[in-house]
Order: C-alpha cells, then sequence, then structure tokens
C-alpha cells in the first residue's frame, strides 16, 4: 500500500499528539469545523503515523477533535512512517498552511520547526516561503509570556510596538511600559520614544529639548511619558491627554477635519 494512499482508521485507535504544541485549540473552531464536515464531509485527510500498534496524530489534530464532536467511527488519514523529527517537521508546516493564524500561533510553528524539528533559521525561511528576519522575529516574540503574546494576538499593541519595547532589558521596566501600551494603544514611534526615556533614565541623565545632557537633579524628578493622539496618531506627553468618546463615524469626521486644518 502507498504511504500516501489514504485510508479509514477507527477513531479509537487514534491518540492525540503526545506533545501538543503551545498554541491553545479553541472549541469554537471545532465547533465551526464540524458542522462544515457534517454538511460537505472531510476535505484534507489528516495525517497519522504506527505508534505503539496504535496511531499518533502528526497533523490534523482540529479534524480528529471535530469527528469525534460529530460522533464519527472513522476517519480519512494518511499513514506515514517518520521519525519524531520528521513528524514536527510535517506538523509544523502543515499547521502554518492553516487560515487565520494568531501571531502566537504562528510563532509557536516556528518554534516547533526550530526546537523539536531541528532546522536552523535559514532552512525555516526556505520551508514556510518567509525572510530570515521574520522568522527571527516570530521566534523571538514566541518565547514572550502568555500574557505578552495574549495582548499582540488581541491587538492591544502592535508586534513592532512590542519588539521596539523588547529593547527594555530590565523586567520590571518592561512590564511597566508595556501594560501601559497594551492598555491605551501607541505606535512605533511613541515605542521609540518611551525607549528612549528608559535608557536616559537607566543612565542617570535627563536630557534638554535642545539635546544636551544635564545631571537629573533630584532621584523623584518626573520625566515625560508619551501615548499617541487618535487623530494625527502623533506622541502627546500622558498629561495632555483628553479623553473623547466617539462613534467610529465621528472619528473618521475629526480625522478627515484634523487632516484638511494642518494642510491650511
Amino acid at each position: 500500500m502507498s504511504e500516501d494512499q489514504i485510508q479509514l482508521i477507527p477513531m479509537n485507535m487514534i491518540d492525540r499528539p503526545v506533545k501538543i504544541s503551545r498554541e491553545m485549540i479553541d472549541p469554537e473552531r471545532v465547533r465551526e469545523l464540524a458542522e462544515s464536515i457534517r454538511e460537505t464531509g472531510l476535505l484534507q485527510p489528516i495525517i497519522l503515523r504506527p505508534q505503539n500498534g496504535r496511531f499518533e496524530i502528526i497533523a490534523g489534530d482540529r479534524r480528529y477533535l471535530a469527528h469525534k464532536l460529530l460522533d464519527r467511527r472513522e476517519i480519512k488519514a494518511i499513514v506515514k512512517d517518520v521519525d519524531d523529527r520528521e513528524m514536527f517537521i510535517i506538523r509544523g508546516i502543515e499547521n502554518l498552511q492553516r487560515e487565520n493564524l494568531t501571531p502566537s500561533e504562528e510563532a509557536a510553528m516556528y518554534l516547533l520547526l526550530h526546537e523539536e524539528g531541528g532546522l536552523n533559521i535559514k532552512e525555516i525561511a526556505r520551508k514556510c516561503g518567509k525572510s530570515p528576519n521574520t522568522i527571527v522575529r516570530y521566534l523571538a516574540f514566541g518565547k514572550c509570556s502568555d500574557e505578552v503574546r495574549r495582548a499582540v494576538d488581541r491587538k492591544e499593541i502592535s508586534l513592532n510596538c512590542l519588539e521596539k519595547l523588547m529593547e527594555i532589558d530590565d523586567a520590571e521596566s518592561f512590564m511597566f511600559y508595556f501594560k501601559m501600551a497594551a492598555g491605551n494603544g501607541i505606535t512605533p514611534p511613541v515605542a521609540s520614544l518611551w525607549v528612549d526615556d528608559w535608557r536616559k533614565t537607566k543612565a542617570g541623565t535627563y536630557y534638554a529639548d535642545d539635546g544636551s545632557p544635564s545631571i537629573v537633579s533630584s532621584e523623584g524628578e518626573s520625566k515625560p511619558v508619551f501615548m499617541t493622539c487618535e487623530v494625527c496618531n502623533g506622541p502627546c506627553e500622558i498629561h495632555h491627554v483628553k479623553s473623547l468618546v466617539v462613534c467610529p463615524e465621528c472619528k473618521k469626521r475629526v480625522r478627515k477635519s484634523a487632516v484638511v486644518e494642518s494642510s491650511i
């Protein structure tokens, strides 16, 4: 029998991956997939490998869970006899081809290919059709805490802004700025200002408006903290920020008005 031939495998002979990646299995996505399979059938078979007289899932865990939800007794599968390294490579590549991956899910797959599949950055980039720089960025992001990664997934902070804040190598200071950014929303230029402010504080100096350094006169002297203006997207000192509750249409008009005024 050809290794790539589709077979019908009993559900009770299949085990979920021994080492499941850190990505979360969203029950809602599984339910949606189950409804799709109920209507149109399974379009893409899962991939299994023989393991101790049973079968272990290489790729297709969600499809397997959807079949369980539908109380199906069998599932279409392709059985491949591969070692652990090959299994993790197949699993990572297959999962990266899914639609609507969150940044955390994408980063988890690159980490899987790197740490478990043993691929270096150039090999991952070549197999996934990405630039080496993209792989480096996501590998660093994938090692962040759950709290930080969830904030990016929820679009409370962009990956660009997070990367800038990650230049702050003091954990306590980083979390201070990160929570302020995630809670209020900032742009990369504002993130750069915050990092510069942290560096000046770390160096023990304060820089005047003309760029000349001066020794901080007192330990408790306050330093400027900036947020993003929601009209022009420029930096604004936090104590000058005013709250404004507007609907999306009014927000567009405010932005348009600001653009017109700035061009006069």
